[in-house]
């Protein structure tokens, strides 16, 4: 299945204004494979169905998460808007049929990122935090957007210590992944 595909077939579930964010990451995802040599149908595939589940409610994610008897993370269970990408990777292999697995890993960790990360999931990662209308409320990740351009680790890094700031401003909870990928991210700097 290609994106477009995809994209058929989730129409219809998604509210319009959601529709539009990921038709956004998809233009931005595929500019930035394209810009960095990556595997352009991979990384379109990923950021078309990495909000398939985002239009839901907390009380529904936290109800299909365990209908599957998952273990909530304390953060998760606080703010279960973190659990729309992991759901929706299940979703999509299960009704969609999508199963690359590296698609898939890509969308479950799309909220904090994942140290495993390939450079293709970064795209999509970085494609849904600088969609426009996300840089037009938050200005800081104009910034973000630009690192992109040259490295895509190096704009997921600002991007999480930005977020991190954010958060301990706000105080917030961070995702535990978020803190490990934010700690793979330096390492490897």
């Amino acid at each position: 299945m290609d994106d477009r595909e995809l994209r058929a077939r989730m129409a219809p579930e998604l509210p319009e204004g959601l529709l539009a964010h990921i038709d956004r990451v998809v233009e931005i995802a595929d500019a930035l494979a394209r810009r960095h040599g990556l595997d352009v149908p991979r990384t379109r595939l990923a950021a078309q169905g990495h909000d398939l589940l985002r239009g839901l409610d907390d009380a529904e994610w936290l109800a299909r998460a365990q209908a599957r008897g998952w273990d909530i993370d304390p953060v998760e269970q606080a703010e279960p808007v973190l659990l729309h990408g992991p759901l929706g990777a299940e979703e999509l292999c299960e009704r969609f049929g999508v199963t690359d697995e590296q698609v898939l890993h890509a969308i479950r960790w799309h909220t904090p990122g994942h140290p495993d990360y390939t450079r293709e999931s970064w795209a999509m990662f970085l494609a849904d935090k600088v969609d426009p209308r996300k840089v037009e409320r938050w200005p800081a990740l104009a910034e973000v957007a630009e690192r992109a351009e040259k490295s895509l680790e190096d704009a997921a890094l600002a991007y999480l210590d930005l977020t991190l700031a954010r958060a301990i401003e706000a105080g917030w909870q961070i995702h535990p992944m978020a803190t490990l990928t934010r700690n793979a991210l330096l390492r490897r700097r």
